[in-house]
């Protein structure tokens, strides 16, 4: 088995099983007589937890990767080209982004986030051998889509830009937090009102059943004085 074929197998596993696995194929590598295969292997660093679920996430849903940076592309091309809707293309992309992080847990988000607007952190994701999570390099996906024109654009209007849309994300978090909570509040309104019809009812039924009692006390007192 070369270096790359054992890095594959490596990657596939679970952060916490790596160092063993790897320190086990270098031994393994060297008593085959091939020390220059041993020194690639035991050069692989241990991934993070969070690249760690990125790398199984590539591995175990590829088609919804790919699905999401060709919706994050296309959102691009809106953007800096003018091509198609905005609107609908972010939408698109922040489903797309909400389905693997559904898939991957929420330690994935950051990663994608990056490769969404990165060449080069995109095509490190597809290799699925990530260390550690990658930070956005550039514009490099922006310019990729982007009409001539629009790739001569300024430094200072392509960071304005990435700004916007970081700006935007913040937003979008935020918006969904606030109502995520705003849901909890709801829900704990509906069952403290629940609980409350319920304790409204047994107050009514316990009334009824009082009435009932002085009632027939009362007309047991009648009965005695005759009326």
């Amino acid at each position: 088995m070369s270096a790359d074929e054992i890095a594959d197998r490596l990657y596939a596993l679970p952060p916490e099983e790596f160092t063993r696995a790897r320190n086990q194929a270098e031994r393994e590598l060297r008593k085959a007589g091939e020390p220059e295969q041993a020194d690639r292997v035991k050069a692989l660093r241990r991934p993070s937890a969070a690249a760690g679920a990125v790398n199984r996430l590539v591995r175990e849903h590829r088609p919804e990767v790919d699905a999401f940076l060709a919706v994050a592309a296309t959102l691009r091309d809106a953007q800096v080209a003018g091509k198609g809707n905005i609107a609908a293309a972010a939408l698109a992309e922040r489903e797309a982004l909400e389905k693997l992080v559904g898939l991957g847990g929420e330690s994935v988000r950051a990663t994608l986030q990056a490769a969404a607007v990165d060449d080069n952190t995109a095509r490190e994701l597809l290799t699925a051998r990530l260390v550690r999570e990658p930070e956005p390099a550039g514009f490099g996906t922006l310019l990729a889509h982007s009409e001539p024109k629009a790739a001569k654009a300024s430094t200072a209007a392509r960071a304005a830009a990435g700004k916007r849309e970081a700006s935007a994300r913040r937003d979008d978090s935020a918006a969904r937090a606030q109502l995520l909570e705003a849901k909890t509040a709801l829900g704990a309104a509906e069952a403290e009102e629940r609980q409350a019809k319920r304790r409204w009812a047994q107050t009514q039924r316990d009334l009824e059943k009082a009435q009932a009692v002085v009632e027939k006390a009362q007309r047991g007192l009648d009965r005695l004085h005759g009326r």
